[in-house]
């Protein structure tokens, strides 16, 4: 009798790797960031942010837009109405770093009141998978000693 031997299934992992760069413009009077063949510029926080995004705005963002993707992606899987926008308010500390009082709200179609549950459990999900505990910063010298 042969035994039943089954092909091994190669699994290739894509190890994602973005990578940006924060780097001072022509004119030396801010930065920008690059990532991906995008270029955004960065408004120094403290310049009264009328020409560009801040930090703390992009940061809002980036969770911001996360939550609405992953909203529309669990909503369309349960083929449901899928508009989804997502409002944010927050405050920034008195000479101090860091934002307080980050409040978003998701607002989606009554139809999809089935599935809050799931949208509860997916938003957590992906803010806890945005934690920057494990995050590592290096610092690298270049040039010559002044």
């Amino acid at each position: 009798m042969k035994p039943s031997v089954e092909p091994t299934r190669l699994v290739q992992t894509h190890r994602q790797s973005d990578d940006l760069f924060v780097v001072p413009r022509r004119q030396r009077d801010g930065f920008q960031a690059t990532i991906r063949g995008h270029i955004l510029d960065l408004a120094d926080p403290a310049s009264g942010h009328a020409l560009a995004p801040t930090p703390d705005d992009l940061f809002i963002v980036s969770i911001a837009s996360e939550l609405a993707w992953s909203a529309r992606s669990l909503l369309r899987a349960h083929r449901m109405p899928d508009d989804v926008s997502v409002s944010a308010t927050w405050r920034k500390h008195e000479h101090l770093p860091g934002l307080a009082n980050i409040r978003m709200t998701v607002t989606v179609s009554r139809r999809a009141e089935a599935a809050s549950a799931a949208l509860d459990a997916t938003f957590a999900s992906r803010l806890a998978a945005r934690s920057l505990a494990d995050s590592v910063v290096n610092i690298s010298f270049e040039g010559g000693n002044r």
